[in-house]
C-alpha cells in the first residue's frame, strides 16, 4: 500500500474459510461439540475449493426426553474458492429447515456442479451426533429405555472410517462412511452391529444400521477385542519376535463376500522410530463361535486368503510361516552385511571393542527375514556412498547385544570421530 499510493488495492479479509463463514453467514454452526468441523478440499480439475458442510442446530432444553441433546441438520455445503474467497452454496437438504434457510439466502444458493457430485462426503461429525442418538433412541420399549441395558457405544479410541465397501443389501461396491459399536456395559465388548452412511448425492446422509441379534450363536467381536485376538495367534506371536518394537495401526471393519473381516496393518518400528516399514497385514475374522481365525501376509489379498484357509480347514491355526518371514539365521545375516561391504571393495574389521572420543549414530535398522534383505542392503548402499567411500576402503564392526554397529573412523580438526549405523540381527 505504501509503495503505491496513487492505486487501488485489493485486500482480503478473513482467509481462514471458518472465520469467513461465521463473519457472513452466521447462522449456520462450524463449530461442534467443540471442534471444528472437517472440511474438504475438492477440485474441478482448475481450481481448488474448500467445501465446508452448512449444519444447522436448535436447542431442544424443553423438549420431553430430549436430555438436552440439540436439534441438528445438513442444509447443503459452501463452496469457497481457495483462491479469492468466492462463496457459493449447494442445497442438499429436502426437509422444512432447509427451505427455510434457502429461502433466506435465496441468491447466494446455486446449483450442484456436476464435477462435485463424486467428491462430496457426508460429514463425519453429524454421522458420528447420529450415530450417538441412535445408540439411545433406537430403544422403544419403555421398560428396557429405562434399564438402559440395551444402549451402544462408540468404542473408545475408534473413528469414523469413509471405505469402499458392499454391505448386505447393496448391489455394488460404493464409498461409505462406517462406524462399528458395541454393547454399552458389556464385558465381552463383542460387536454390536455397525452403522454406515452413504456418500452418493442422491442417497446423501442415508443411514443403515447392520445389527448382530443378541441371542446370536456367533457373536462378532467389537474393535476392542480384535486386538486380544491378534495377540492370541500363535503365527502371529512367533512374528512379532521377528518384528522390531511393532505397532498395531488401526482396525478397520470390512465385508468381503460373506466374511465380516478386520484389516490391521502392522508396522516394524514404533511412531517415532528411524525406520518404519509396514511388517504384515492381518485379517481377523470378526465371526467367533469359541475360536478365532487369523490371517498374515504382505498384501491383504494374501492376508485374506490365509484367513480363509484357516476358515476352511485347509490351513493350520498352528504357528506357520511364509517364505517371506522366515527366520534368517543370526550368522547369516552377518555374513550377508558382511558381503555388502566385500563387493563394494571395502574391508570389514572387527575390533572387540571400539573407543572414540566421538560418535554419532547415522540410522538404525532390523534384519531378521528374507523379506528385511533389500531394504538392509539398500541401507548400507547409502552408507557407503555417504559416510565410506571416498575417504576409506575399510570398516569396523563390532557387537552390542543383539546389536551390530558398522562404522567408520573420520578425522576433523584433529579429533578422530566414529560415523556408525546400527542394525538389529538378534541373539
Amino acid at each position: 500500500m505504501l509503495s503505491f499510493p496513487g492505486e487501488s488495492v485489493h485486500i482480503m479479509r478473513y482467509k481462514d474459510v471458518h472465520d469467513r463463514m461465521e463473519t457472513l453467514y452466521p447462522y449456520f454452526l462450524y463449530d461442534l461439540f467443540g471442534k471444528e468441523l472437517d472440511s474438504l478440499p475438492v477440485t474441478d480439475g482448475e481450481n481448488s475449493y474448500w467445501l465446508i458442510p452448512l449444519i444447522i442446530g436448535f436447542d431442544t432444553g424443553d423438549v420431553p426426553w430430549s436430555v438436552g441433546n440439540p436439534y441438528l441438520r445438513l442444509v447443503g455445503y459452501a463452496l469457497v474458492d481457495s483462491y479469492n474467497g468466492d462463496i457459493q452454496l449447494l442445497k442438499t437438504g429436502d426437509d422444512f429447515f432447509t427451505d427455510m434457510f434457502a429461502s433466506q439466502y435465496s441468491e447466494q444458493f446455486q446449483p450442484m456442479p456436476a464435477w462435485l457430485e463424486e467428491q462430496i462426503r457426508y460429514p463425519v461429525e453429524l454421522f458420528n451426533w447420529k450415530t450417538e442418538m441412535y445408540n439411545i433412541y433406537h430403544v422403544t420399549n419403555v421398560e428396557t429405555f429405562i434399564q438402559a441395558n440395551e444402549f451402544y457405544e462408540i468404542p473408545r479410541g475408534l473413528d469414523t472410517y469413509y471405505v469402499e465397501a458392499k454391505p448386505p443389501g447393496f448391489e455394488q461396491t460404493e464409498f461409505l462412511g462406517l462406524l462399528s459399536l458395541e454393547l454399552r456395559g458389556s464385558q465381552g465388548r463383542n460387536l454390536a452391529g455397525y452403522m454406515v452412511v452413504e456418500n452418493d448425492l442422491e442417497k446423501l446422509g442415508d443411514m443403515q444400521f447392520y445389527e448382530v441379534p443378541l441371542d446370536s450363536d456367533t457373536k462378532l467381536i467389537g474393535p476392542t477385542a480384535v486386538r486380544e485376538a491378534l495377540d492370541r495367534d500363535p503365527e502371529f506371536a512367533q512374528l512379532k519376535t521377528l518384528l522390531r518394537n511393532p505397532r498395531v495401526g488401526d482396525n478397520i471393519l470390512y465385508r468381503v463376500g460373506d466374511h465380516d473381516v478386520y484389516f490391521i496393518p502392522v508396522y516394524t518400528a514404533g511412531a517415532g522410530g528411524v525406520v518404519a516399514q509396514l511388517g504384515t497385514i492381518a485379517a481377523v475374522g470378526a465371526a467367533f463361535n469359541g475360536e478365532y481365525f487369523v490371517g498374515l501376509g504382505q498384501t491383504q489379498e494374501e492376508a485374506f486368503e490365509a484367513y480363509l484357509k484357516k476358515v476352511s480347514g485347509v490351513a493350520s491355526t498352528t504357528t506357520t510361516a511364509d517364505d517371506d518371514y522366515v527366520e534368517l539365521v543370526r550368522s547369516d545375516r552377518i555374513d550377508i552385511i558382511k558381503l555388502v561391504f566385500e563387493t563394494n571393495g571395502i574391508s570389514v574389521s572387527e575390533p572387540t571393542a571400539i573407543q572414540i572420543p566421538v560418535s554419532f549414530n547415522e540410522g538404525e535398522l532390523f534384519f531378521f527375514t528374507e523379506s528385511d534383505r533389500a531394504d538392509t542392503e539398500e541401507f548400507l548402499l547409502e552408507f557407503i556412498d555417504d559416510f565410506v567411500k571416498p575417504r576409506t576402503d575399510r570398516v569396523f564392526m563390532w557387537q552390542e547385544d543383539t546389536n551390530l554397529n558398522i562404522g567408520t573412523v573420520l578425522v576433523k580438526d584433529e579429533l578422530p570421530e566414529i560415523h556408525y549405523v546400527s542394525i538389529e540381527v538378534g541373539n
